[in-house]
């Protein structure tokens, strides 16, 4: 019974060593290296430093202010994260009118 233990414990940290090594090989060649569970990732874009974030209010996703899309909506000017939050907030005072 002791003998089969110390030998499973003996293949387990083999396969964690093997693993190891080929992730270290894998990321020497760059196999894998921006590729993560959904994929490559996508590159990130910089934003400066002192850049005012505006508030979407539809999803209350923040944005930098240079990035969002501004709409006139019910006649005020808002920030959008996206086209998307933009129609909806559209259609919401379309719908309340």
């Amino acid at each position: 019974m002791m003998r089969g233990l110390v030998y499973l414990v003996y293949v387990v940290v083999w396969l964690l060593v093997i693993r190891m090594v080929l992730r270290a090989v894998a990321r020497l060649f760059g196999a894998g290296a921006a590729a993560g569970p959904a994929g490559p990732a996508a590159p990130r874009r910089r934003v400066g430093p002192a850049e005012d974030l505006v508030r979407d209010r539809i999803c209350n996703t923040h944005v930098p202010r240079s990035r969002a899309l501004k709409a006139v909506v019910d006649g005020r000017e808002e920030h959008f994260c996206s086209a998307a939050c933009r129609d909806r907030a559209r259609a919401a005072v379309a719908r309340a009118s």
